[in-house]
């Protein structure tokens, strides 16, 4: 056994115990175990963060980022129920391997692994307890490509309405977020800006995201130019603060071809930006019909008409946090009486 992982929230005891929160409670004593195994992204930039205040209220909270290995195959021991963030190899060695030994299990699933991988179908559908996806699409997307996996059940992303607040938008001051790679086509991007800028040079564009493609680095060096952009659009890098970066922001621009959900046009909304939407496969079932565009004359047009703080209202009814938080809760509470089954035999393991 392997000593003590810094990618896991609370530390391994010897021979694989886990002490108690900061709150004293036990493990598998007065709560159920819920084990948050996430293979793309750490603690504090996981899909999974808005919730796990929520959870940590029910339930005995431990997060993992690992590859498959002894790592996550200790997590998984210590766990009364188990959510597989991402359909990813983790999600394939846990229920090929015998890990889970029949625990209760939630996958949940992005875009990317129903429209870019194989690992769908390599997982075994019958380790898993309930499938989630964040939009209709995506779970259609799923069904045609995989038929073998269970029907999905969708749970849209939460918006924490208390972190994203409304500060100073300006209407003028355009937002974009995202990697700059080519799914999110920024090539788009700097088209609407150079017209928009042709109509009214009071707009700019402001980039919040890493280059992670070399291909669209270039050429989005090679186009500032000849477009007449420089000053025009900003590319600010990552960004650790997100809700004070949307602070002055008026519109939120997304030209990306596909997106599951689409985090930064709730938060970008939460803020006060008017959201700017292409209309790609299945976002007019997500956002507002009247915000999505097909060209950039369309895209141009709702800029410049654009109403900062309209949609906060909208965005708040439909994907607050607390909707996700009480649609999370019911789902796993189906499953507690299936770990309630099991943890008598996990009590004796895991002795205090």
């Amino acid at each position: 056994m392997v000593g003590p992982d810094p990618t896991i929230s609370g530390q391994w005891e010897k021979g694989g115990r886990v002490k108690p929160d900061h709150d004293g409670v036990l493990c598998g004593v007065s709560r159920p175990r819920l084990l948050l195994a996430d293979r793309v992204k750490g603690e504090a930039d996981s899909f999974l963060a808005p919730l796990i205040p929520a959870l940590r209220r029910h339930y005995d909270v431990r997060f993992i980022s690992a590859a498959p290995g002894e790592a996550l195959a200790q997590a998984i021991a210590w766990a009364d129920i188990v959510w597989l963030e991402w359909c990813w190899d983790h999600a394939v060695w846990a229920t090929q391997s015998g890990a889970l030994g029949g625990k209760p299990t939630v996958l949940r699933l992005h875009s990317i692994e129903a429209l870019q991988t194989d690992y769908p179908a390599r997982v075994d559908w019958s380790q898993i307890h309930r499938l989630i996806a964040v939009g209709d699409d995506t779970a259609a997307v799923l069904a045609e490509r995989f038929p073998a996996a269970p029907e999905a059940t969708v749970i849209p992303n939460g918006i924490d309405m208390d972190r994203f607040v409304p500060i100073a938008p300006n209407r003028f001051r355009v937002a974009w977020v995202g990697h700059l790679e080519p799914k999110k086509n920024p090539m788009l991007l700097l088209q609407i800006a150079h017209r928009l800028h042709a109509l009214d040079p009071r707009f700019t564009f402001h980039v919040a995201g890493a280059f992670t493609d070399l291909r669209t680095v270039r050429y989005i060096r090679q186009m500032i130019g000849p477009l007449g952009l420089g000053g025009v659009v900003t590319f600010d890098g990552p960004i650790q603060d997100m809700p004070a970066w949307y602070g002055d922001k008026g519109v939120l621009l997304s030209t990306s071809m596909y997106e599951s959900f689409g985090m930064n046009i709730g938060e970008a909304m939460a803020c006060g930006a008017f959201p700017v939407v292409h209309a790609f496969p299945g976002a007019d079932r997500l956002w507002p019909k009247e915000c999505l565009f097909a060209s950039v004359d369309e895209a141009a047009a709702l800029i410049r008409a654009a109403r900062p703080g309209l949609y906060r209202g909208w965005v708040e009814e439909r994907y607050g946090l607390e909707r996700q938080s009480n649609a999370v809760a019911r789902l796993l509470d189906g499953l507690c009486g299936r770990a309630e089954i099991l943890q008598a035999k996990y009590n004796q393991k895991w002795t205090f």
